[in-house]
């Protein structure tokens, strides 16, 4: 690459983002020739440790959600009605109080480590949500303003020890919201959280196509996240357009090594925080040093190009990507279409219980998940979280084996949720090959591919817009996971050769990308939930 395309590192300038999704295609050819050995001695750790920080020990005795995990996924009004249903009372409203109780139910059903393992003397630990490879590169920051019983302050959160380690005292809404260009949801919201992806901790395993899965690690997070808010009945924003600067420095992020990835508003308070003069100054550094992740870190310079290509610098920048316009391009109508009639709310195992049985199918048994269960699992993709960014990604399914619907792959359009013959036939053998040829996509019930048109996307947001493309493919995902799990069905993320599987879409889905993979179906054996997939 030229010294003058090092240079460029402008959200307009689109070829950083082309030329780094081609470079981390994986092909059957890519796979074989560079092969990686995963050197052990210097795995990271799983969790980022502040030694001098302040801690504080989070409510253990939770009650979580029992609300049905589809109708927390589907949103608010969904739960409403669940509740409503079932002769519950009524969920919190948006501008009640949101207490630490609540706001550590929210944590753990995001990220929570939910059980853990020892293998072959290593100790594994496996989160509330799904993560390639059980890495876990996602941090959570927790600007802390209207939360009964803790000080308002920026604190980190601890998934290893449920505990909020304190870094910055005082409200900083102000702050966040005018790196977000005074977003009303920022300055309205009761607490925000900063999430941010760690690179190095995929890369260790993945190189430099760890950039993609860190971002669908963030979505999966998402997905819990939101559902869990949406159960406690609160009001949620997710924001992708914000100044990066200002949001690591606040978290003491380089924005290299660590960055920012996206900001959640949650909650809505009674009255507006004011920006005022020393909201919008520059921060003082972080004083609190981490330990360090590994004895070495291994740096991939295409990783920093694409994260540094998608940064926005100024109020400018961020009000243009938050005003862009995206409309997914009409998919030709097919000669057959299904109408898939999902089972009720109250069919679903409740959110919290799902989340503590969410692990990752290892392997599956080839039966047919019933009608109803597909329908169930892909009405998670027609709602589009409420976010600053359009709902950009399409899903394709490869239908295996599902009562009442033939083998083939469709396409499912989120308008209506209709799911759309493309092509009927027997595809086990080319399912399992898309998937670098494991067995898990021809053994599924169905394999959804979740793709996008990425120069449609880089033409509205610029290099942006890929960030958002990942994040979104990864939330569905991640409630595609926790559906198939409230279902009593299994899922896991499958990564896939790229120019194959946008050959075997075509023609209908020529334009597009894939940029994740989710398999579904009945487990081979009963999960010890314990398991977490890894390519």
């Amino acid at each position: 690459m030229s010294d003058d395309r090092e240079r460029k590192t402008s959200n307009d300038d689109r070829e950083v983002a082309r030329d780094y999704h081609e470079i981390t295609k994986h092909s059957y050819t890519s796979v074989r020739s560079s092969p990686h050995y995963l050197d052990w001695d210097i795995r990271p750790q799983p969790y980022k440790i502040y030694p001098a920080a302040g801690m504080l020990a989070l409510p253990r005795e939770l009650n979580l959600p029992s609300v049905p995990a589809t109708a927390a996924i589907a949103g608010r009004a969904a739960v409403r009605d669940a509740i409503a249903a079932a002769g519950d009372a009524a969920s919190a409203a948006d501008a009640g109080p949101i207490d630490l109780e609540t706001i550590t139910r929210i944590l753990f059903c995001a990220d929570g480590l939910t059980r853990s393992k020892i293998v072959d003397g290593d100790a594994y630990h496996f989160r509330a949500a799904a993560s390639a490879g059980a890495l876990y590169p996602i941090e959570i920051y927790l600007a802390a303003a209207e939360v009964d019983g803790l000080e308002a302050g920026l604190y980190h959160f601890s998934p290893g020890d449920l505990k909020l380690r304190g870094l910055r005292r005082g409200d900083w809404r102000g702050y966040l919201a005018a790196a977000a260009a005074a977003r009303p949801s920022i300055l309205e919201a009761r607490a925000v959280i900063v999430m941010s992806a760690i690179f190095w901790r995929s890369a260790w395993k993945y190189r430099a196509r760890a950039w993609r899965y860190c971002y669908w690690d963030a979505g999966t997070i998402l997905a819990n996240l939101v559902a869990a808010v949406n159960a406690e009945g609160l009001a949620t924003e997710v924001l992708t357009a914000f100044a990066d600067g200002p949001v690591e420095a606040l978290i003491g992020a380089d924005g290299d090594r660590e960055g920012a990835v996206c900001l959640v508003a949650i909650g809505r308070a009674p009255h507006v925080a004011v920006i005022d003069a020393h909201a919008t100054a520059q921060v003082a550094p972080l004083e609190l040093e981490s330990l360090p992740l590994s004895a070495r870190e291994v740096a991939h310079d295409d990783i920093a190009r694409m994260q540094r290509g998608s940064r926005l610098e100024t109020s400018a920048q961020v009000r243009a990507i938050a005003a862009a316009e995206f409309k997914r391009d009409a998919a030709p109508p097919a000669a057959e279409a299904i109408a898939l009639d999902a089972p009720g709310f109250a069919a679903t195992r409740g959110l919290g219980e799902t989340i503590l049985r969410r692990g990752s199918s290892r392997g599956f048994a080839r039966e047919p998940i019933a009608g109803a269960t597909l329908a169930a699992i892909m009405a998670t993709a027609r709602h589009h979280l409420h976010a600053d960014f359009a709902a950009m990604v399409e899903p394709y399914v490869i239908v295996n084996a599902v009562t009442g619907v033939a083998p083939g792959l469709y396409y499912y359009r989120r308008e209506t949720g209709t799911l759309e013959l493309i092509r009927s036939g027997e595809f086990r053998g080319e399912a399992g090959y898309l998937c670098l040829e494991q067995p898990l996509g021809a053994d599924c019930s169905v394999l959804i591919c979740y793709t996008a048109s990425v120069e449609k996307i880089l033409a509205a947001y610029g290099n942006r817009g890929y960030r958002a493309a990942h994040l979104e493919a990864g939330l569905l995902g991640g409630r595609a996971y926790l559906a198939a799990y409230a279902l009593g069905a299994g899922a896991t993320g499958l990564t896939f050769y790229d120019d194959d599987t946008a050959k075997f879409l075509s023609p209908h889905g020529a334009a597009k990308n894939p940029l994740l993979m989710v398999a579904v179906g009945m487990p081979r054996r009963r999960a010890t939930p314990d398991e977490e997939s890894a390519e």
